[in-house]
């Protein structure tokens, strides 16, 4: 199996990032249904999780179609925690504190983001929302937090001409004082349109990612005085995107029309590309059936994966799969899926795989056997190989 990533050409001749540490992934491998819970009786969607990655024991919260969201702890069993109701409008986004597991953000369409403290039985500790629009509120429609919680982005919808990402400081939530919601500031002369994903780098909280309708990835350092000297890269997908995220400082890109990009900030197109199309005939999917979840890449496995889902006669089919410029090649199977998946999200700690989707089924997914010997196994061959794993080493001194 080829490597995720290798130093080979595309076919537009882009050179392809080679990452000599990722280990080749041999064997295809059964997640196991570990926990089930079905949210509601009604016709409730799973629209977005979110979690805690700090602990062995953790937390996750889920949005659902009817504005609520549900948290859940995850140890021997999987338990509901507590049902937060107090949102009237759909849920756009949704995250966890980076510092605390007991605030949760709630970022809303009508246009408020609001931090419940789940010690308080989820009572609302803060509200943010732009307060510069002459008392009319801009619609959100993605934000995220910063690694060192100090930043809430939020990105808008198009309307009146415009669209925003806006920033508070909540440095400050802890505090009394009355600019802790007030808003920073806010870009808005590289946007074209709705501002569908927003993406803080992982371990450089200053630098954000932005995915639009427009079809551009716009890439900001967030500390620069103006957004023009902000806007690092601008990368156009030639689509609308959907979602983004960060591969060490690559970033992937799913689009509307179900399609795959990976890309290198600095280069005029996508090192790895794929189409629907191409996304069916490597995984002998129906055509029109298939659909993008995912992307990830947890520190518990070597590669990063995509999470793709498939309708078909026999029911609702689940993969991972590793990517790379050759094409797709499927490493984990979901046996006993039976939804369409709107959202996962990956502890690593546990190895535990968390989806959720329009069945109104959270799905707990833990490896197999087979999988974590296969995975131990290669991290002591990757680590003799590369000679760390030298017995009786003496002392230079």
């Amino acid at each position: 199996m080829p490597k995720i990533l290798n130093s080979s050409r595309n076919k537009e001749g882009n050179e392809i990032h080679d990452s000599s540490h990722d280990l080749s992934f041999n064997n295809r491998c059964e997640m196991i249904l570990s926990m089930e819970d079905k949210i509601s009786l009604e016709e409730t969607y799973i629209l977005g999780l979110c979690g805690t990655q700090t602990e062995s024991e953790f937390r996750f919260a889920a949005a659902l179609s009817d504005y609520s969201s549900v948290i859940y702890n995850v140890g021997e069993n999987l338990t509901k925690m507590i049902t937060l109701t107090d949102n009237n409008s759909p849920i756009v986004g949704i995250k966890f504190s980076p510092s605390s597991k007991n605030i949760l953000y709630t970022a809303t369409k009508q246009g408020t983001i609001t931090a419940c403290d789940l010690r308080a039985k989820g009572k609302i500790i803060a509200e943010l929302k732009d307060n510069s629009a002459e008392g009319k509120l801009r619609p959100l429609s993605s934000f995220d937090i910063s690694g060192d919680d100090k930043l809430v982005a939020a990105g808008t919808e198009h309307t009146g001409g415009d669209a925003f990402i806006l920033f508070w400081d909540v440095r400050y939530n802890n505090s009394k004082s009355n600019s802790k919601n007030d808003l920073l500031g806010g870009y808005w002369e590289s946007l074209m349109d709705d501002v569908t994903s927003l993406t803080f780098h992982p371990n450089k909280p200053n630098i954000l990612t932005s995915g639009s309708t427009d079809g551009l990835i716009n890439v900001f350092d967030v500390i620069q005085p103006s957004e023009d000297s902000a806007l690092s890269y601008s990368l156009n997908t030639e689509s609308s995107v959907d979602r983004l995220g960060w591969l060490a400082d690559d970033i992937w890109c799913t689009t509307h029309t179900h399609s795959l990009q990976l890309w290198k900030c600095e280069d005029a197109c996508p090192f790895i590309k794929y189409d629907r199309n191409n996304i069916e005939t490597h995984l002998a999917e129906s055509p029109d059936s298939s659909y993008l979840v995912n992307m990830h890449s947890p520190e518990t496995l070597n590669q990063p994966f995509l999470l793709t889902g498939a309708s078909s006669i026999k029911g609702e089919n689940l993969h991972g799969v590793i990517v790379n410029s050759d094409g797709m090649e499927i490493c984990y199977d979901f046996p006993g899926n039976k939804q369409i998946v709107r959202d996962s999200w990956y502890h690593d700690k546990s190895g535990l795989l968390i989806t959720g989707g329009e069945g109104g089924f959270i799905n707990v997914w833990k490896p197999s056997e087979s999988l974590i010997f296969n995975r131990n196994m290669e991290q002591k061959s990757f680590m003799k190989a590369n000679g760390k794993e030298k017995l009786n080493r003496a002392k230079p001194y």
